[in-house]
């Protein structure tokens, strides 16, 4: 379900919510992932049940994104389905 936010060039597998304002843009998100009101998430693989706050931005600053989670060769962060956002 998308509510006003929007999605480019991704795969969104069952279940997932892209609230109001939210970008979405080379991403795969599995199963019953979150996207909160407001937040980026860009060049991502977000594990299935991931909740991601209204507005963080992941993919966004790549020496934040490498502090929190793991980063690609490539650039791409992968966020696993333990990380919390606490």
């Amino acid at each position: 379900m998308i509510t006003g936010g929007g999605v480019n060039h991704s795969i969104l597998f069952s279940g997932v919510r892209v609230g109001d304002e939210a970008i979405v843009e080379d991403a795969i998100l599995f199963n019953d992932v979150v996207v909160g009101d407001s937040a980026q998430v860009k060049h991502c693989i977000v594990d299935k049940g991931v909740v991601i706050p209204a507005g963080e931005s992941i993919g966004v600053d790549r020496q934040r994104d490498r502090e929190r989670f793991k980063v690609s060769e490539k650039g791409i962060v992968v966020i696993g389905k333990k990380y919390s956002f606490e």
